[in-house]
């Protein structure tokens, strides 16, 4: 931040002067202004008596010290901010003779941008300064607001001085008349502005996400056997790469750190339990034997168990590292409970959570680290913050605030944030707000105590891009954070589903956040679909497909697309899991046909596959008709094509290698049956093709470490 210097009081108002300098292409912001709004011009200075300014003690003129030359000053604590900055505006008011002076009306401070009052959050657009401790210094948080446009802002101090005639004036040069030496006379009322300029910069959208990234992720605890793999039969830990493999992934995520007791009270010293930490280098490890990139995450602030409403006296944090919880409140009754998720404002967290960034980051065959759960507890918790968020944010609050009892106070938060939120849209966007720059506090904090140099990212929650729940995008990003991992879980309906994927292409700018979003196998939240025969469009796993490309397609802003996409998680496709009907290999081949088209979005792979249709011949028989194109300028021998194993279906007739020339197209039929009804699937069958071709030098645009396997898919209809 830089104060502007002082300029000469002259007759002229704010807006005249303004408008005057913007048309001279002067700049606006380069000087602090004294404005008299009823001045009787005079030929000549006018130095007023010098005496006290609201300051005065009992009408008693102060001893005359160092002269003061304005009466205010405007101050931020850094020259450049983020979109997650919460920035302190401190205004100062002097006497004439440089002492501390307070003012009948706090000073009101205007944010401009481009020459526009810039409106923040709560539809604030003055803010109203509030005095310190004493002396004449005022202050208050300015937020910036939702992914504000980065450039110069300034920050426009405004306060009516008491008795003009006490300061030093100068004339107007363009109105005094030469060798005129009359005294100007004061009359009417004054007010003084100070201006001071800060930055609000955007951190370059970073590397590390290479374009095409298709991600597995295993979300619960290490087994050390008896994994049904792929193909039905059963296997080691390493089957888990086994399903990567299978669903053409070329990164595994696994969950590497919970808070959560297993028998053992759990201290500072080991908040999280060991099991999945202890074998992280050895998943690592086998995973790079395969080409696949790993990943490890912690579940960052909530911790396991969680509250049960059937067992109202579970001590769900028995056990657990002593962090200060969140807390929640009833609103109708008082109570306050404590939840399981740690506080945003416990900075022990912050320190192990960093040492487990380091940890990883010290192990060679650890590609990413990443974060769950980076927030508070939503849609209740959190109001053990309500005073740390009420003296900081520009919010109304009832006139008796400082008199309320701490359990007051809690329950006008919870209030305004949950059931009367409706009513209260400017407190509870405020709430949102400065959840999520805690969030991103803490993250930028994580990753400064860490210094990680591989990529990093957070699951974040989807709806309206994250902030119902305290996160953003934009701000993570600012923070230091190299992508983000939209969850498109949890929605009650295709119309949801695409408000969800709209905000986020309204909210973002094009190349601004690294996005690789994702849906989960979960046949409840694809609202058990089955098919025509139930009266829906499709089944549950084409839900599923669906949601993952168009999540990729639509969350990127403009005509881009998302630079990944991943699918959660296969433990629920290989151990258990809601999958209705489908058996897990069925919701994997639908990940994998997701994961060809986004790499395909991309052209990543030499060879462009997709089935054009799928019909219908005689009775059970059907005909896919798929298409293979050459991208490259080489001819690529040894492609192979087959019908994969499906539930219900039955391959007809073999399927031989064959050969594309460069830049050429090859149309094949693949001939199948259907074997027989399966009513509780509503009759509808996936038919899948896999094309596969050998390694080789392709052309530098294409990977050449991505697994070399395309999958395409339809479902067909038995009797329809």
């Amino acid at each position: 931040m830089r104060q502007e210097p002082v300029r000469i009081i002259n007759s002229h108002s704010p807006t005249s002067v303004r408008r005057k300098r913007q048309t001279q292409q002067r700049s606006t912001c380069c000087c602090c202004l004294v404005v008299l709004l009823s001045l009787i011009i005079g030929l000549v200075a006018f130095r007023g008596p010098v005496g006290t300014w609201l300051g005065a003690l009992g009408g008693k003129a102060r001893k005359k010290g160092p002269e003061a030359t304005f009466p205010l000053g405007i101050a931020t604590e850094e020259p450049t901010y983020y979109r997650y900055s919460l920035i302190r505006i401190t205004a100062t008011l002097v006497d004439p003779n440089g002492a501390p002076a307070a003012a009948e009306a706090a000073p009101v401070v205007t944010v401009y941008h481009d020459g526009a009052p810039v409106t923040t959050i709560g539809r604030v657009t003055k803010l109203r300064l509030k005095r310190t401790a004493g002396g004449g210094e005022y202050a208050a948080y300015w937020p910036v607001p939702w992914n504000a446009q980065p450039g110069e802002y300034i920050a426009e101090a405004t306060v009516e001085i008491p008795n003009p005639e006490q300061w030093g004036w100068h004339p107007d040069e363009n109105q005094a008349p030469e060798g005129s030496d009359q005294a100007t006379k004061i009359g009417g009322k004054a007010w003084c502005v100070a201006r001071a300029r800060f930055e609000i910069a955007a951190v370059p959208l970073p590397e590390g996400l290479p374009p095409g990234t298709c991600i597995a992720t295993w979300e619960g605890d290490y087994m050390a056997g008896s994994i049904p793999s792929p193909d039905g039969k059963s296997g080691d830990w390493r089957t888990m790469l086994d399903w990567c493999e299978y669903v053409g992934a070329d990164t595994f995520w696994f969950r590497a750190a919970v808070t959560q007791p297993h028998g053992t009270v759990m201290s500072f010293e080991q908040p999280f339990h060991s099991t999945n930490l202890e074998v992280v280098p050895k998943l690592a490890a086998e995973a790079h034997r395969r080409g696949i990139k790993f990943g490890a995450w912690a579940v960052a602030y909530s911790t396991y168990p969680k509250p049960e409403k059937s067992r109202p006296n579970f001590a769900f944090n028995k056990g657990k590292p002593p962090y200060e919880f969140t807390r929640d409140i009833s609103v109708g009754t008082g109570v306050v409970s404590e939840r399981n998720f740690i506080s945003l404002l416990d900075e022990r967290r912050v320190d192990h959570l960093a040492k487990f960034v380091a940890d990883m980051n010290a192990i060679p065959d650890v590609d990413f680290i990443g974060f769950d759960y980076f927030r508070t507890d939503s849609p209740t918790g959190g109001y053990e913050m309500t005073d740390r968020f009420t003296s900081e944010m520009p919010v109304s609050l009832p006139d008796d605030w400082a008199n309320m009892s701490d359990k007051a106070r809690m329950r006008h938060v919870a209030r305004c944030t949950g059931k009367d939120w409706q009513k209260n849209i400017d407190f509870y966007d405020a709430w949102n707000w400065w959840r999520a720059h805690r969030g991103a506090m803490s993250l930028r904090s994580i990753l400064q105590k860490a210094k990680p140099t591989k990529p990093t990212w957070i699951f974040v929650l989807s709806w309206e891009h994250g902030k119902q729940h305290g996160q953003d995008p934009v701000m993570f990003t600012d923070a230091g954070l190299t992508f983000v991992a939209p969850m498109l879980y949890q929605v009650n309906g295709r119309q949801m589903f695409d408000t969800v994927t709209k905000a986020w292409n309204e909210y973002l700018y094009a190349n601004q956040v690294n996005i690789a979003p994702g849906d989960q196998v979960d046949f409840v939240w694809h609202q058990k679909m089955i098919g025509p025969t139930a009266g829906d469009k499709h089944s549950a796993v084409e839900e599923f497909s669906d949601r993952i490309v168009i999540g990729h397609r639509e969350l990127e802003p403009g005509d881009g697309v998302t630079r990944g996409a991943f699918m959660h998680d296969i433990s629920r496709c290989a151990v258990s899991g809601s999958r209705g009907p489908y058996p897990g290999k069925e919701w994997a081949t639908a990940a994998a046909a997701s994961f060809t088209q986004v790499r395909n979005n991309w052209r990543v792979y030499p060879l462009v596959v997709a089935m054009d249709k799928l019909t219908r011949t005689e009775g059970s028989a059907f005909t896919a008709t798929v298409s293979i194109k050459n991208l490259s300028d080489k001819r690529i021998d040894g492609i192979g094509l087959r019908l994969m194993d499906m539930p219900g279906i039955e391959p007809v007739g073999e399927q031989p290698t064959r050969t594309l020339a460069p830049r050429d197209t090859l149309v094949v039929e693949v001939n199948g049956r259907i074997s027989g009804p399966m009513p509780k699937r509503g009759n509808r069958f996936m038919v899948a093709v896999r094309v596969t071709w050998p390694a080789g030098e392709y052309g530098e645009t294409f990977r050449k470490e991505l697994p070399r396997q395309q999958t395409v898919m339809k479902y067909v209809q038995l009797g329809g």
